[in-house]
């Protein structure tokens, strides 16, 4: 981007100036203010002020003065083109397509503050595990307006990726470069299920006596701003054992939020999960995730509608792993699901679709695709084997019940029978396994599962071609079109 030499951008009390304060600027005729003035150069008149940026500093007319450092760099080299992150931000931010921003570490915006990211901006996650680990964390009560355009999204990437400020992809990183960075995390008020039993908690990876990290309430209409066409990219850094940040994670964010067109590729832990929370998600692609694409946690309750995921690499999990309400608290919340599609390219691992943990909501058009046989849709039943195998509150009895539903959907395969999309099962990892799994297998579970499903009113089906699923052309301005990975 060029300039001229002595013209530079600054923030100043919330509105941005061009101005110069060392010499001549070609723009405006070489007109010149004084020491208490700034040089608008949209309309080239001098604007008084009382205090100069930077306690007043001047340069030399050969040099320009870059205002995050308030340093005297050199004039050829114009405005600074890249700025770092790191720590609180406690007053409204507002991040310029002019440079590139590098997360050191946790950045968080504090409560009351509002991070405003302009279309085409490139945001670039410093490397770490563990307290090292760099995320954007959007605090309960601050808010996040990151709007791009399909011709310019918003690009969370690593500091690794050679993408470069005007470009949509950098050269060097693949859909199988991971754990590069951490992830982008906001948190809100709305209505959750914790384990515990409380309203509220501590958000995965900070540690719990940080302050930043909590979130829950009782606020369904609960609003941290708005997010759309953004790319999240090459994140999930470790920070524990067994424990990653996630792509985007939404911690009781409130359906006042407004969140569309979110892309997470290349990400080690879930591409997007929900920790209870009412907010609405539309046009949501994962792609080469190393856990679950979408996992809702905690009796989310919001609507997620036109998904597209893509199981490749290694060692993927599920296409959907969903969890119900966590305890008493907020139980009545029920997710849903719209025109999904899901595509595994990695059949050896993965799976379509994990209801477990009292899962309650409905699917509706769903397309799988590509899973192997019996590992479309598994659904968890649990007993109690001190009271004779009797029922105990899961996902099974809330399909039997109708509080679980899977409707208008699709298996696709050349060989599959309906017998092979649905599986009931039990909790391998309790001690009491073995009794668990003489309890399931003394019940007719599985005939009634397959009876519910592929019931006359669900509309379900097994074909070999697929005719449901989510609108792909919604999804032309991704990374993953833009690699031919979006069919």
């Amino acid at each position: 981007m060029n300039y001229s030499k002595n013209l530079f951008t600054i923030i100043l009390l919330g509105s941005v100036l061009s101005f110069i304060s060392c010499g001549d600027d070609a723009a405006c005729d070489g007109k010149q203010c004084t020491d208490t003035q700034l040089l608008d150069a949209a309309t080239c008149n001098c604007i008084e002020i009382t205090t100069l940026p930077c306690d007043g500093k001047t340069c030399a007319d050969d040099e320009v003065l870059d205002a995050a450092t308030c340093e005297c760099v050199d004039a050829g080299a114009g405005t600074p083109t890249t700025e770092t992150l790191a720590g609180e931000i406690k007053d409204d931010k507002t991040l310029t397509a002019d440079r590139v921003y590098l997360l050191s570490g946790k950045t968080y915006v504090a409560s009351g503050a509002t991070l405003t990211i302009e279309p085409g901006v490139i945001v670039k996650g410093s490397e770490g595990t563990g307290s090292l680990a760099s995320a954007l964390v959007i605090a309960r009560g601050a808010t996040i307006q990151a709007c791009g355009t399909a011709e310019k999204p918003i690009i969370f990437t690593s500091e690794l990726d050679d993408i470069e400020l005007g470009e949509l992809s950098g050269s060097n990183l693949t859909a199988t470069d991971r754990e590069l960075w951490g992830g982008l995390i906001v948190l809100g008020a709305a209505p959750i299920s914790a384990k515990d039993g409380d309203t509220e908690t501590q958000i995965e990876g900070i540690p719990g006596d940080v302050e930043y990290g909590k979130f829950g309430g009782d606020n369904a209409n609960d609003n941290s701003g708005s997010m759309c066409y953004i790319s999240i990219r090459h994140g999930g850094a470790l920070i524990g054992d067994d424990n990653e940040i996630n792509g985007l994670t939404l911690g009781g964010v409130g359906n006042g939020t407004t969140i569309n067109n979110i892309e997470v590729v290349a990400n080690l832990d879930d591409g997007i999960e929900f920790f209870g929370g009412t907010v609405d998600v539309t046009n949501a692609l994962v792609a080469y995730q190393g856990d679950d694409a979408i996992d809702i946690d905690m009796n989310y309750s919001g609507t997620i509608d036109n998904v597209y995921i893509i199981h490749g690499g290694d060692d993927t999990d599920e296409a959907f792993e969903i969890d119900g309400p966590e305890n008493s608290t907020y139980t009545e919340g029920k997710f849903t699901i719209l025109n999904a599609t899901a595509i595994a390219e990695d059949t050896e691992k993965t799976s379509g679709a994990d209801l477990k943990s009292k899962a309650q909501g409905t699917m509706n058009g769903v397309s799988w695709k590509g899973y192997k046989l019996g590992k479309a849709i598994s659904v968890r039943a649990s007993f109690d084997v001190d009271a004779n195998c009797a029922d105990k509150a899961d996902s099974y009895l809330n399909a039997v019940n109708g509080d679980l539903i899977i409707m208008n959907s699709e298996y696709v395969s050349e060989e599959a029978t309906a017998a092979d999309v649905a599986r009931v099962y039990i909790d391998a990892k309790s001690d009491e396994a073995v009794q668990l799994q003489e309890c399931l297998d003394a019940t007719d579970y599985q005939e009634q599962l397959d009876a519910i499903i592929g019931g006359a009113d669900m509309n379900n089906t097994v074909s070999t071609t697929s005719t449901l699923g989510a609108v792909t052309s919604e999804f032309d301005w991704t990374w993953a079109a833009l690699k031919g990975m979006v069919k």
